[in-house]
């Protein structure tokens, strides 16, 4: 199994600094974020991509987002899926998001896995269950990919968890407590006992 980090500027599929058609087994060095990947000959090598990035260079994952700080692991383990190309993608992720209770910022930490395939939808022979990224498979656009992925793993509606201080919208410093909030959202739950009298 090959491993790739893409992180080599002249990296050739099959061979790095090993002779004949032997796999590279070791983390290579850098290379550019942005070079398409071949989505074909990393199935048909069965390599594994492991990429880091800065949360800040998702350009529509920062639109959801409170603060641009925190950072992305993304692993894809490439195969052949039937006739077509496919990986096993796994990403977790740190972001600050707002709650929508207290318009607050809040930690979440984001994790995601999905089996992608990389056809057009409704193409004949796709594995049952899994997600289909259109497009030439030769061009795979990596980060592209990462961060759809990362849209998905956001919560609907961020809210701090029951436990977790929400820090009032007045700004003075007034805090509430998560669990409390229910309470808050029952203004009449007293009054079935007062018609009783």
């Amino acid at each position: 199994m090959a491993v790739q980090c893409l992180k080599n500027k002249d990296l050739r599929h099959g061979s790095f600094d090993t002779p004949g058609d032997a796999h590279y087994h070791t983390a290579p060095m850098s290379m550019p974020s942005e070079r398409p990947l071949d989505a074909v000959e990393l199935a048909r090598s069965e390599a594994r991509v492991e990429r880091e990035f800065q949360v800040a260079a998702f350009d529509r994952l920062l639109d959801r987002l409170a603060e641009p700080a925190g950072h992305v692991n993304a692993r894809a383990q490439f195969r052949q899926a039937g006739r077509w190309p496919a990986a096993r993608l796994a990403v977790t992720a740190e972001v600050v998001l707002t709650c929508q209770r207290c318009l607050g910022p809040m930690r979440r930490a984001l994790a995601s896995e999905a089996e992608v395939v990389f056809a057009e939808e409704g193409a004949p022979g796709l594995p049952e269950g899994s997600e289909t990224v259109g497009g030439d498979p030769h061009r795979l656009d990596f980060a592209a990919l990462v961060e759809d992925e990362l849209l998905l793993a956001l919560p609907i509606i961020p809210q701090h968890d029951a436990g977790e201080a929400c820090t009032l919208p007045t700004g003075e410093g007034d805090e509430i407590d998560a669990s409390d909030t229910a309470q808050m959202r029952r203004p009449f739950a007293g009054l079935k006992d007062l018609l009783k009298h």
